[in-house]
């Protein structure tokens, strides 16, 4: 089963469909340091640096090596901020150039089912008038369409990660979208409870990572503790077993590491008294457990360690998109460079977990 991957970034929806056995034979980004953090974790597959804009579905069958009717999966997530609509159709606006270059390529690849990504914002988007518009135009190149929210949580990715979904289906049957495998249990109709043996939580999620102080860390270094849970057993790797890539925590002034100290776990720096809080209002301290808020491409500043005082490293991030620890990032770790932070392109993934269900329940289609 061949995929292609537009918009790859770090590879997570490759990573994903890999582990369901999917054979990535072309993958695309815009961003250097996106494609050496992918090319490195997936030395045999055909990716390169390049504008969608430059490519066409001859290009990628040409630089990939295949045949018309070869792609079975084309996977990806255009950014689709400021959307430029024309009654049920996406009009030809820069606005939409991304989007529309993702269509062509559907449309000149011709895979048997595809897989659209994006923000949950999407939804409600010019009053859900977005949705139906991609609809429209997805139905128009022949596909059938499943579409909704899926939840990253209820696939066993420790953090709840609402996304945009779409699978569409080339041979003329009704798709459907994958059904929940972890969940979430009210008890007394009253208090949410996490469900231990389905829900994965932040605990569970790194416990097992060597501790860091704020400063500390390295970008590789050995495992010097034993796996707690099977999530943690998964997370180890198959390429190099035993080592751990980008876990260094960023070093915090003292006035900084003490207001950090005060906040509880699930709670905000809204929770500070009033002398000690500042401009930003968004810091959250994750709750040992429970699954992560969204992991955004600030968390070092936006998601502190549930019992450290410090913001998370690039790998407790990876570990909360379920990320094994032998998948090396690279690229630097602020934003003054040209290319995207090791922070962007692991908040900016899609969760491999997820992929791989979604992978999974495309094989099992009939």
């Amino acid at each position: 089963m061949k995929t292609v991957d537009l918009f790859c970034g770090a590879g997570g929806f490759s990573e994903g469909f890999k582990r369901a056995g999917f054979d990535c034979a072309y993958a695309v980004d815009f961003d250097a340091q996106a494609i050496e953090t992918f090319s490195h974790n997936h030395p045999s597959v055909a990716a390169e640096q390049k504008d969608i804009r430059e490519l066409s579905g001859d290009t990628i069958r040409s630089f990939a090596g295949l045949q018309k009717g070869e792609v079975d999966v084309l996977v990806g997530g255009p950014p689709c901020q400021g959307f430029s609509l024309a009654g049920t159709r996406l009009p030809d606006d820069p606005k939409n150039r991304l989007v529309l270059d993702y269509l062509r390529i559907v449309k000149e690849l011709e895979p048997r089912f595809f897989v659209f990504e994006n923000v949950s914002g999407i939804v409600s988007m010019s009053g859900g008038a977005v949705i139906q518009v991609l609809k429209n135009e997805f139905q128009a190149l022949g596909y059938k369409l499943a579409f909704g929210l899926l939840n990253a949580a209820n696939f066993g990715v420790p953090q709840a990660r609402p996304r945009f979904i779409i699978i569409g289906r080339l041979d003329g049957k009704e798709p459907t979208l994958p059904v929940p495998t972890h969940r979430e249990v009210k008890v007394d109709g009253q208090e949410t409870l996490w469900d231990i043996r389905s829900m994965v939580s932040v605990s569970e999620a790194f416990s097992d990572l060597p501790e860091v102080l704020q400063g500390e860390g390295a970008e590789e270094a050995l495992h010097v503790n034993g796996a707690n849970n099977e999530y943690q057993k998964h997370r180890r790797g198959l390429r190099k077993i035993g080592f751990v890539y980008n876990h260094r925590a960023t070093r915090h002034s003292e006035a900084i590491t003490s207001r950090y100290s005060m906040i509880q776990p699930g709670q905000t720096n809204a929770s500070l008294p009033l002398e000690l809080r500042t401009k930003k209002t968004n810091v959250f301290r994750l709750h040992p457990d429970s699954p992560s808020r969204t992991v955004t491409c600030n968390f070092r500043t936006d998601l502190l360690h549930p019992w450290l005082p410090r913001g998370l490293t690039v790998r407790e991030a990876a570990r909360l998109q379920s990320f094994d620890d032998d998948y090396c990032f690279f690229g630097n770790l602020t934003r003054k460079a040209r290319w995207v932070t090791q922070d962007d392109q692991v908040g900016n993934a899609v969760p491999p977990l997820l992929a791989e269900a979604i992978a999974h329940h495309i094989l099992s289609f009939k």
